[in-house]
């Protein structure tokens, strides 16, 4: 299924709870942007016990939807940057978007220690989430 079909199961009061909770295991599992686990002890973090608590749950629930669309909408930008080089023939990245560890996007190569760039991608994630006040 795809996200957007998980997430309308996780808003579902209709649905036991479990099966809410298992959804939102299914959108981390096709969205995680730190790693399976990671994502989800980051979003009991900010969200609180979302095993347990509905609100809680839904707010887990907003951040990830929140991050996939900021990451989906970096990912357009890029694209469309790519593309608009690519007419003009430059065919590599602009210095400043070139492997970036804390960049949304980066390429296959990484030139980072992993602990290095998982750090990077962490704060890249928390910034966002403080920039749409998700968190403070």
């Amino acid at each position: 299924m795809s996200f957007s079909a998980y997430t309308r199961r996780v808003r579902d009061p209709a649905l036991p709870y479990q099966h809410r909770v298992s959804a939102l295991r299914s959108c981390v599992q096709l969205y995680r942007p730190i790693g399976f686990q990671t994502t989800l002890s980051f979003l009991d973090e900010l969200a609180g016990p979302f095993h347990r608590e509905e609100a809680a749950l839904l707010r887990a629930l907003d951040a990830l939807s929140m991050s996939r669309d900021q990451r989906r909408t970096e990912f357009r930008r890029y694209a469309a940057a790519r593309r608009a080089a690519k007419r003009r023939g430059h065919r590599s990245p602009h210095p400043e978007l070139a492997n970036d560890p804390g960049s949304l996007i980066t390429t296959v190569q990484v030139h980072h220690a992993p602990d290095e760039l998982l750090k990077a991608r962490i704060e890249t994630i928390m910034s966002m989430l403080a920039r749409y006040q998700v968190i403070a």
